[in-house]
């Protein structure tokens, strides 16, 4: 017997996007350690390098790309707030 009325329970969503780009940080003075190694030369201070990449990787000209989509059940359930859409394969 079919029946035109389905039962049925919504379940808040939560999809995460990971996104990476390559972002090519200019050797300068701001990268660099300030103190010479014990050979004279100098190295690239790590953490400088990373602050620095991650400043330059804001500029609108960057090529992000999507390197995985994920999506899990979301920690807070809640009621679906007005002017949400809820997908429903029998209402569609």
């Amino acid at each position: 017997m079919a029946s035109s009325e389905h039962t049925c329970i919504v379940l808040r969503l939560r999809r995460t996007t990971v996104e990476d780009a390559y972002v090519a940080v200019p050797i300068t003075p701001t990268i660099m350690k300030k103190e010479a190694e014990p050979d004279g030369s100098f190295r690239v201070d790590f953490d400088a390098f990373v602050r620095e990449a991650l400043r330059l990787s804001q500029g609108e000209s960057v090529d992000w790309g999507v390197e995985e989509q994920t999506a899990t059940p979301h920690p807070l359930q809640q009621p679906v707030p007005a002017g949400r859409r809820v997908l429903d394969i029998h209402h569609e």
